[in-house]
Formats: C-alpha cells, sequence, structure tokens
C-alpha cells in the first residue's frame, strides 16, 4: 500500500499580515512618557469636576500618593535599568511634573554639606512637605513648556513664575522657557484640540532636532493624550489601543519613534558600520572628498558627457554627485510662541510627527 504523501502547509499570502516597519536606528528615540502622580486638585476633581476651576488648587502639587507613585516608579526604573540609560529628562513646567520628575529620575536625599544649587528639589516645596531631593546621579533635566497641559479656565493648568521655581529646582534647566510669567494660560479660553495636537508636533520636532536618544519625558493626561493620538492609524486595533489608550497617575509607557521625514544629517549617535575598501577611515575619507566634489563632479560631468558623445549606446549610468552630498534643511515650524505655533497650524496639520 502506497504511503501518503503528507499536505504541503498551507502558507497565508504575504498580503494578509500587516506590514512592519523598518527604520534606520539613529533615526530613531526611545521615548519614556510618564504622567504626573496624583495631585491635591485630582483628589478634589474625582469628586466634583468644577473643583478643577477653582483657585485653591492653582498650579497644584503632588499629594502624599503622589509622592508614593513617583518613588514606586522610581523603583521600577532602577530595576528594568531604564534610568540608568536615560540620557535627558523633559519635564512641563508646572509643579506636578516637575515633583514627579524629581521623584522618578532624582537622587537620595539632599545630604547635609552638598552645594543647595544640586539639588533638584529644595526643601518645603508644595503643599504636602517632601525632603530635599538631590541631582547627584541624575541626568540632566530640562522644562519645555511644549509638553504642558491643556491650557486655560483651570486654574490647576496655570503654572507659577519661573523665578520661583528656579529657587525651588535648581539644578532643573529653565532656559526652554521665554517668560517669568505664565503668558500661555486664560481665564475664560480653553486650549483646543487642534491647538494641542499643533504644539504636540512641534514638541516632537524639538526632540527629534536633539542629539539624545533615550528620553523620559513627564507631562500630563490631556497632553499625552493627544500626542499619542497622532499616531497609530496604521496598527492593528490591539497595537492602536496599547498606543492611545489613556494615562493613569504616574504611569509610563516607552515608545519608539523615528524620524521618517528628515531631509537633514542625523545629529544623533550613528553606529552603523560603513565599511568598503577603506573601512578603517572611511568617514574622514568621505569629508576630505566632500571639499573638492564640486570641482570633480563638474569635471565627471563634463567627461561623462564628451563620453556620451562618442559612444551614444553606451549602457553606463551617470550618477548625479550633488545628490549624495547636499541635502536641505528642513522648514522648521516655529517654537518660539504659542502665538506661532498657531499660526502654523493649519499649514502643518496634514504632517504626521
Amino acid at each position: 500500500m502506497a504511503k501518503k504523501t503528507p499536505p504541503t502547509p498551507k502558507i497565508a499570502a504575504a498580503s494578509s499580515f500587516a506590514e512592519p516597519s523598518m527604520y534606520p536606528l539613529h533615526r530613531c528615540k526611545i521615548l519614556h512618557a510618564v504622567r504626573h502622580g496624583q495631585g491635591f486638585h485630582n483628589i478634589a476633581g474625582d469628586k466634583d469636576l468644577k473643583q478643577y476651576e477653582s483657585w485653591d488648587f492653582m498650579d497644584a502639587s503632588l499629594s502624599e500618593l503622589g509622592w508614593q507613585q513617583a518613588e514606586a516608579l522610581h523603583e521600577h526604573m532602577v530595576k528594568t535599568h531604564i534610568r540608568n540609560h536615560v540620557e535627558l529628562v523633559i519635564v512641563s513646567p508646572l509643579l506636578r511634573t516637575l515633583q514627579t520628575a524629581v521623584g522618578v529620575w532624582g537622587g537620595g536625599t539632599l545630604l547635609a554639606g552638598e552645594p543647595p544649587h544640586s539639588a533638584l528639589m529644595a526643601p518645603g516645596v508644595g503643599q504636602y512637605q517632601h525632603l530635599p531631593v538631590s541631582s547627584a546621579g541624575c541626568p540632566p533635566f530640562v522644562a519645555n513648556e511644549w509638553c504642558r497641559e491643556q491650557n486655560g479656565v483651570h486654574p490647576c493648568d496655570k503654572r507659577s513664575s519661573i523665578s520661583s521655581y528656579k529657587a525651588n529646582f535648581p539644578a532643573i534647566d529653565f532656559t526652554q522657557i521665554e517668560t517669568d510669567e505664565d503668558t500661555w494660560w486664560h481665564a475664560t479660553n480653553r486650549e483646543t484640540q487642534d491647538e494641542i495636537l499643533t504644539r504636540a508636533r512641534v514638541f516632537l520636532k524639538w526632540i527629534l532636532d536633539r542629539t539624545e536618544t533615550r528620553i523620559g519625558v513627564v507631562s500630563h493626561s490631556s497632553f499625552l493624550y493627544h500626542l499619542v493620538h497622532l499616531f497609530g492609524e496604521d496598527c492593528s486595533d490591539v497595537v492602536r489601543k496599547e498606543l492611545q489608550t489613556g494615562f493613569r497617575n504616574c504611569e509610563m509607557r516607552s515608545f519608539l519613534i523615528c524620524d521618517r521625514r528628515a531631509t537633514a544629517e542625523s545629529k544623533a549617535y550613528n553606529s552603523d558600520f560603513r565599511g568598503g575598501l577603506f573601512f578603517n577611515n572611511q568617514v574622514a575619507i568621505e569629508k576630505a572628498g566632500r571639499n573638492s566634489n564640486k570641482t570633480r563632479v563638474g569635471k565627471h560631468k563634463h567627461k561623462h558627457k564628451q563620453k556620451h558623445a562618442a559612444e551614444p549606446n553606451s549602457d553606463d549610468d551617470d550618477v548625479d554627485g550633488d545628490g549624495w552630498f547636499q541635502v536641505a534643511n528642513p522648514n522648521d515650524l516655529a517654537t518660539g510662541s504659542r502665538k506661532a505655533s498657531r499660526r502654523d497650524s493649519h499649514a502643518h496639520e496634514d504632517e504626521s510627527a
């Protein structure tokens, strides 16, 4: 009796698989996005949403639970080694996010004898009194207004003066903030969704233009919600849900973003190995060659034309040398003020960060 031939495994058509994405690693950055811990405004707002309009919670600070949440996330960062690999912490310039960033990425308690300017946070900051925190062994911190909470109407989203923050958070860099007093917040107008989305695009472009590749971001529920909704339309339902779900207090999620529309050379470290005949000094050779490249390209084109005039049927392909080393700079979306963001919002509405 003849043996039966086993059935050939059926392989699904390639079109039935979701297409993966592949990008150069030096064009990508890892973002560890964190929502602030519980603030006193959250406690009141959970009971009555109208409390978000109360001036009792202007620039609300972390509650005791909020500090506990930040310290729990700090332990998670240490165990997973994320804390050691982060090169920069970007933080919204509101009290609850500054305190959360300090609790998550800060050092231990500021010791007696340490200079005051080395403190990430001075003593006596906020409604719940927490011990001062040292900046020893920490990545640099920089405050950026582009990632602050949705503006307007709610006093909890109005920031304090930068001069007061500098006194309370000496080791944090506030040079990205243009005005001492809060000029973005309005008592009667709430920032629209389109305005937040535009701000999120500006923020991501600022990040992509930086040299750091592993970055922590401490922000707010509404801003992070709009930020992640810039992405995910080309993902499966499962991945889109993972990406776009709202953030709990002190929740951290890690993302990989890629500057896939880049038109300029990357500022980030490039670990690629070029190889080739001159691999030991390839970069130096290429840079040296660029100085005289235009002259050589001109001569090459002249010889090429002569060659094809003599050999009209030649199949040799010419390479336009200019295209190999002359790169146009991208049109920077203005980041100087909120007005600039609004002015350019329609022009950039269809761009994805």
